[in-house]
């Protein structure tokens, strides 16, 4: 049985830090400012030259958002209606890729969804990861109109937050 198209904008639980299994001290200490801290740099001569060397744990840059802000921005923006599904998880996880594709495209500038270890968000919207910063970092003005296409696309939500850095959840799981 697919989900009615009247139900496809349906509510999406936010999550609730407060039973989240995370707790503050599971985060990595890093600032909000987009300089990184020594522990978390990588250094590609080293790793190169190296046998020994160990690649820092790999950080996202950008903003939280929860699957409800994802199938938000799809309605407010009308982007195209999704094919009939029998479930709601990948009915989600569709909406999500459209959503990433139109920001992108509107961004001219790949994003990438992850899965962040946070109390507070359901996935990161990222600019960077900081082992590939230092190739793929924006000049400073074209940064900042990718986000402003993020704040103003996203509304709220991403409008109030300042980027910042994520983990992976994977990387803490294992």
């Amino acid at each position: 049985m697919h989900i009615p198209d009247e139900e496809i904008y349906n509510p999406c639980p936010r999550p609730n830090p407060a039973k989240s299994r995370i707790k503050p001290e599971d985060l990595p200490k890093c600032s909000t400012a987009k300089k990184l801290p020594e522990e978390y740099r990588f250094n590609v001569r080293r790793w190169r030259l190296e046998p020994g060397y160990i690649k820092p744990r790999k950080l996202f840059y950008g903003f939280g958002v929860d699957i409800q802000d994802f199938i938000d921005y799809h309605q407010r923006h009308q982007l195209p209606r999704p094919p009939p599904m029998d479930n709601r998880a990948s009915l989600w996880h569709y909406i999500m890729d459209d959503v990433m594709e139109d920001l992108s495209a509107r961004c001219r500038f790949k994003l990438q969804r992850i899965l962040p270890l946070s109390p507070k968000y359901d996935y990161t919207i990222a600019l960077y990861n900081s082992h590939h910063i230092s190739v793929t970092e924006l000049e400073d003005d074209e940064e900042e109109d990718v986000i402003r296409i993020m704040k103003e696309r996203f509304g709220d939500v991403v409008a109030a937050q300042r980027p910042q850095w994520f983990c992976l959840l994977e990387d803490s799981i294992r």
